[in-house]
């Protein structure tokens, strides 16, 4: 850690050891809901395909993360946090509650809400142009099949 400079004069002026970056510099560099939503979609979807295997262990994990993602975005864009936490009340939960009881003849149904209550939120938010789906097939990077 002694190659760590010590800011005792408080300019918050970071270096990356290239160039001095201010603290609005690096606010522009962190991303916008647009960007974290793709990995929002990443995490479900692929939830989605690890509940579908019956892999529940993976599915709370991806379910869990992407959930997090989705958290962030209320804090980049604040005119979100009501619809983020009416949003995971009523549908992330009742999914993750279903992974959690191995309910998967259940899943469909209350993904097909999700699904819809995403979209409709989109439309609300004057994003309609975005139509969310999951991913028509699992990933090809992950093994899906169940541990435990």
């Amino acid at each position: 850690m002694s190659d760590v400079p010590v800011v005792n004069d408080h300019t918050h002026a970071p270096s990356n050891g290239k160039v001095e970056l201010t603290l609005v510099q690096l606010a522009l560099m962190q991303p916008g809901v647009a960007r974290l939503m793709l990995e929002v979609s990443n995490r479900f979807s692929r939830g989605y395909h690890a509940a579908k295997a019956e892999n529940s262990r993976l599915a709370r994990f991806q379910l869990s993360e992407g959930s997090k993602v989705l958290r962030l975005c209320a804090v980049v864009q604040p005119r979100y946090v009501e619809a983020i936490d009416q949003f995971m009340a009523e549908h992330v939960n009742v999914v993750r509650d279903l992974i959690e009881a191995k309910e998967w003849e259940r899943l469909d149904s209350a993904w097909e809400a999700m699904t819809k209550e995403i979209n409709r939120w989109h439309e609300e938010f004057a994003h309609g142009f975005l139509v969310w789906k999951v991913s028509d097939t699992p990933p090809d990077d992950l093994d899906l099949t169940p541990l435990d």
